[in-house]
């Protein structure tokens, strides 16, 4: 991806770039052999791949490197491959094809090119289509990127797909897009499909969590992993960070957890689990004086996220290296790089002061 073309720290998708949507999962297609015990043959979930060279009905005026540009619900790629295999008579499960469309469902809100809204490389997508709805459901609760292939969260992205995509796929608008509200709230009342969302990160608003009444069982909050005081300077307001990236509250990834304060349930328990592993790291021990981190004291996004991921890890026995794969798509899609220096603020409790043992972090 080399022309160098951004909304929203995101590169814009068009003909002439290198980008793909790898690996979209799943999509759900009869495969031969077709028995009398499997008529229409065997239904085979595949990955799907869409690329970017293969922009349709992109922009007309508009272009990057002299071709057109991806723009919303106007704008596809013609083909996706990776279910080739998924050749019996049927086809697709929903769209009775394979190697269908890609369509993005998600694009810039702000950024336009003959006024309609620009799609960018890392927004999500729905892969095989013959017309709307997609064979493989869009899934605006997860990060799609994160989920893809055989990376580390392949385990969480299974139950997902095993436990909730009926939910997703009885709450769809007439354009195959799901309802998120209703969705949600299927998937709340599904225990299974709630226990394989547990590792699954969403934003802080909209977030996953589920709307139970309290006191029992206790009300699910949204906690930020790294914490949203270690992007502000000491005397209010956001950092300026060296990237150009830009912290967004509401975007900001979290994970669900009981309790409703950083003292209380889940929640107060992985707040207290990162405060210690904050004051007891290497970059911020000797900021540390008893249980307080200097005011001016910084640490790297990549610290934070590594004790953010494992304070999660641990309290809720989620895989940390997902919990971490994640983190760093949403903090990516902010424009927020690795190297960006933030402040190791605490936020609750701190029950292990620092020790001369430094605490390891993968």
């Amino acid at each position: 991806m080399a022309n160098e073309v951004y909304a929203n720290n995101m590169e814009v998708a068009c003909k002439a770039g290198q980008g793909k949507s790898i690996c979209a999962f799943p999509d759900v297609c009869f495969t031969p052999p077709q028995t009398p015990a499997t008529p229409p043959g065997v239904p085979i979930p595949y990955p799907n791949t869409g690329m970017d060279s293969d922009t349709t009905n992109g922009s007309k005026t508009v272009q990057i490197s002299g071709q057109e540009v991806m723009l919303k619900n106007k704008s596809y790629f013609k083909k996706s491959t990776g279910d080739e295999a998924g050749c019996a008579p049927k086809k697709g499960v929903v769209t009775s094809k394979n190697m269908g469309k890609v369509y993005f469902n998600a694009w810039s809100m702000d950024v336009k090119f003959e006024g309609e809204n620009v799609v960018r490389n890392l927004d999500i997508t729905t892969h095989n289509h013959a017309s709307f709805p997609g064979n493989s459901p869009t899934w605006p609760f997860l990060d799609a990127a994160a989920f893809n292939g055989s990376g580390p969260c392949k385990d969480v992205a299974k139950e997902v797909d095993s436990k909730c995509s009926k939910h997703a796929k009885k709450n769809l608008t007439s354009k195959g897009e799901v309802k998120r509200k209703a969705a949600i709230k299927a998937m709340c009342k599904d225990p299974k499909c709630k226990k394989a969302l547990k590792c699954a990160l969403s934003p802080k608003n909209p977030s996953n969590c589920c709307p139970q009444p309290q006191p029992k069982p206790p009300k699910q909050t949204p906690h930020h992993v790294v914490p949203d005081s270690q992007f502000s300077e000491k005397g209010g307001g956001r950092l300026d960070l060296d990237s150009g990236g830009q912290y967004d509250y509401s975007a900001a990834p979290c994970i669900c957890a009981a309790g409703t304060s950083h003292s209380t349930g889940k929640h107060g328990d992985i707040h207290t689990e990162t405060n210690n592993l904050t004051v007891n790291h290497a970059s911020v021990r000797e900021d540390v004086k008893g249980k307080t981190v200097s005011a001016d004291a910084l640490w790297k996004v990549s610290e934070a996220e590594a004790v953010g991921a494992t304070a999660v890890a641990e309290v809720t026995g989620c895989d940390e290296a997902c919990i971490k794969s994640q983190m760093r798509r949403g903090h990516k899609k902010m424009g927020i790089e690795r190297d960006d220096q933030i402040r190791p603020t605490t936020a609750g409790t701190v029950t292990e002061p620092p020790t001369n043992t430094t605490k390891r972090f993968r």
